[in-house]
């Protein structure tokens, strides 16, 4: 086994023994954090689909709702309901019945708001020497 280098022998011998104390870590922690950090993500995905499609339509505007405890973006066209994103198991004009119509925001807001935070993080980032 010479081919085997020193380090990959001391990590074959941490992974003997600290092996089973990483699985619980895991358990316990790793996979509720990576469950959460993927919801995140497919919500993000669906708030981007939702304010691609309102750039499609004259008017078109993104309202943000919760059902069953998830956000949900519907897409308005000169405030109907047109699309949801995600899709729901519920019509669209129930679903947005006592919802504010003025805290719909369009895309062109949105892109605004986003080019707006991305310079603000370029600003604040630390310049290197």
């Amino acid at each position: 086994m010479s081919w085997i280098g020193p380090a990959a022998k001391k990590g074959s011998k941490l992974a003997v023994k600290y092996g089973p104390q990483a699985k619980i870590a895991w358990e316990r922690a790793g996979r509720p954090a990576a469950e959460a950090a993927a919801k995140k993500a497919q919500a993000q995905l669906q708030r981007r689909k939702a304010f691609a499609k309102a750039a499609t339509i004259v008017g078109g505007s993104v309202l943000r709702q919760m059902h069953q405890g998830e956000p949900i973006y519907v897409v308005l066209a000169a405030g109907e309901p047109v699309e949801a994103f995600p899709a729901v198991d519920i019509g669209l004009p129930t679903l947005i019945k006592d919802a504010d119509l003025s805290k719909a925001t369009t895309s062109e807001e949105f892109e605004a708001r986003r080019v707006k935070a991305r310079v603000e993080r370029a600003r604040n980032r630390p310049r290197g020497k």
